[in-house]
């Protein structure tokens, strides 16, 4: 076991220290069992070390995101590449939970030129610019007017798409100085939020008027319309699926925990899993 450990803590990065303190144990304890001179309760020790193993193998599982090919998707992917063509500003929008992000991030997945923003709330527009500078190999350590002509400089000089998600979060200035990094550049940029972005972008007292008049594209994310498209993300059980919600993360968040109850009985998904996987998720 000694060995199946240490491969464990290389594998993730661990130390004893920090496993010692996770257990509630010495890190001396588990550096003299591992060297086999631990004179203390051995099977206890170990049963504490598998136990770690295998929560903390469980805990770092990932199920992977399958990506499906969704109306939503497509006119995304379709109206990002509208504002290339056309070198415009486009707004992709929706409440959330409908798969915004996953089809921007699955637009950039294959494009080295697309330069993807994602802004935290409270974000000041220095820090915004920083980050946009950061992404695009400009220098950082500048003041706020150098940096976003620096920016403009490196965008006119590369065929690039700015894409800036959760764009609701974005300040009055840091929306302003979208416009002029378009006005400066040309390039072309996708805006990427809530319904709340659509006031944002005129501004409490129609400030940011001349932003919102050069958004040409623009596409409303509702999630999935039609039973097939259901079908697509829950197969036979789309049907028992939307009785409980029409909200897709929540939806897919039911459905698979629906699943691993499944397994957990090892049996053959049905109507009761889903039922009580929905006693268990957060649905309204």
């Amino acid at each position: 076991m000694q060995k199946e450990f240490k491969e464990f803590m290389q594998r993730h990065g661990l130390t004893q220290a920090m496993i010692a303190r996770s257990l509630g144990v010495s890190s001396s304890q588990i550096s003299q069992w591992l060297k086999g001179k631990y004179k203390g309760d051995v099977e206890a020790l170990e049963m504490k070390l598998g136990n770690f193993i295998n929560n903390y193998n469980k805990r770092g599982f990932k199920e992977s995101e399958e990506i499906y090919e969704t109306t939503d998707l497509r006119m995304a992917h379709f109206t990002i590449d509208e504002a290339i063509i056309g070198k415009e500003m486009c707004l992709l929008y929706g409440e959330s939970g409908v798969g915004k992000t996953t089809a921007i991030k699955e637009y950039v997945k294959n494009r080295p030129e697309a330069v993807l923003i994602e802004v935290i709330p409270g974000m000041s527009v220095k820090s915004f610019l920083r980050r946009i500078a950061k992404a695009v190999g400009v220098n950082e350590v500048l003041n706020t007017e150098e940096l976003l002509l620096e920016i403009v400089k490196e965008f006119k000089r590369r065929e690039a798409v700015l894409i800036i998600d959760e764009a609701e979060n974005l300040t009055t200035n840091a929306l302003e100085s979208i416009r002029r990094i378009w006005d400066f550049s040309q390039v072309p940029i996708a805006l990427v939020g809530t319904y709340a972005v659509i006031p944002n972008l005129k501004g409490r007292r129609g400030e940011l008027k001349q932003l919102f008049g050069r958004i040409i594209g623009r596409w409303e994310f509702k999630g999935p319309q039609r039973d097939e498209e259901w079908k697509i993300f829950f197969g036979e059980w789309a049907k028992e699926v939307k009785k409980y919600t029409k909200h897709l993360r929540r939806a897919v968040n039911m459905y698979k925990k629906a699943k691993r109850l499944a397994e957990l009985e090892n049996k053959e998904l049905n109507a009761g899993h889903i039922q009580m996987a929905s006693s268990m998720v957060i649905l309204d």
